[in-house]
């Protein structure tokens, strides 16, 4: 596809094709907080999810994308509740339930966000046809919500489509492209990651839905993979595991390399290799200095 496609938000143009690291606010992940501060050299904007951009005290120095946080449905003890039509989410994650609806999502993203995503709701490959049938009705109904009652015109609105097949998805598409989205996103699709014949059908029905508007897919981050992403017509892909695998003392260029007990430095070293490596950047001059010297400090 070609490259001059691009979105325009708030903070500055996205240009496509676009890797978009993810990355948290809080104290749960230090790796994350500590990599931040090279993610504008690196990437074109940053993936938050609702959680943790809750905890965002500062800003990034670049388009920020805040999802809905839907995917907490997949946690033990959540519930998926109907009310009014829309879709509400219900989490247990602490002492007493919390409540997300289309509208907290909404009001939320408009004040932090450059760019928003819709609350929807994953279907995992296992799940009963009447149950999945449910959140997709109810993820399309948070959309139109959503792209009905935004006030913050030029904060692009992206539609998440969840589907379990290439019909579904289609027809989920078809159903969100009446309305006059900024763009689409394809959710549901990492746990299906190992069915590439049944990933390469849901991106190509959903392709052909949307009039060409840009076309985001959730969490396929692998550098092979995106690249197909890409020359399927996929705008731009967002993911987590540039980290988690420097997490892990691995990188993406050396597949058997691995740091067995790596140091602070050595994990924010790799870490900024990986998002190199995804992104098709090159290093900065101090991580390619740290490289020559095995990865030491800066």
């Amino acid at each position: 596809m070609s490259t001059t496609r691009s979105l325009t938000t708030p903070s500055g143009v996205i240009r496509f094709p676009a890797y978009i690291p993810v990355t948290t606010f809080g104290g749960k992940y230090p790796l994350d907080r500590l990599i931040q501060p090279y993610l504008p050299r690196l990437a074109p904007a940053v993936m938050v999810s609702h959680h943790y951009a809750k905890q965002m005290k500062q800003r990034p120095r670049l388009p920020v994308l805040i999802d809905s946080g839907g995917f907490a449905a997949l946690f033990e003890g959540s519930r998926i509740l109907e009310e009014n039509g829309l879709g509400i989410l219900e989490t247990h994650l602490g002492e007493t339930p919390e409540r997300l609806s289309p509208m907290d999502v909404l009001e939320f993203q408009e004040e932090h966000a450059d760019v928003a995503f819709t609350l929807d709701f994953p279907i995992p490959p296992s799940m009963e046809e009447e149950e999945a049938s449910k959140r997709q009705r109810l993820s399309i109904a948070n959309a139109i919500w959503a792209i009905r009652n935004r006030r913050r015109k030029e904060m692009p609105l992206y539609a998440c489509i969840q589907s379990w097949d290439a019909t579904s998805a289609a027809s989920c598409a078809a159903e969100l492209a009446r309305h006059p989205f900024d763009g689409f996103a394809i959710g549901g699709l990492v746990p299906r990651a190992r069915n590439w014949e049944l990933i390469e059908s849901i991106v190509s029905a959903v392709l052909a839905e949307i009039d060409g508007r840009p076309l985001h897919v959730f969490g396929l981050g692998k550098p092979e993979t995106t690249a197909t992403l890409f020359e399927m017509g996929v705008d731009s892909v967002d993911s987590s595991s540039y980290v988690k695998l420097a997490a892990d003392g691995k990188k993406w260029s050396h597949p058997d390399f691995r740091l067995e007990d790596p140091s602070t430095p050595e994990l924010l070293n790799l870490a900024i290799q990986n998002l190199a490596t995804a992104s098709d950047h090159s290093l900065p001059i101090q991580v390619r200095q740290s490289k020559e010297q095995h990865l030491q400090p800066f």
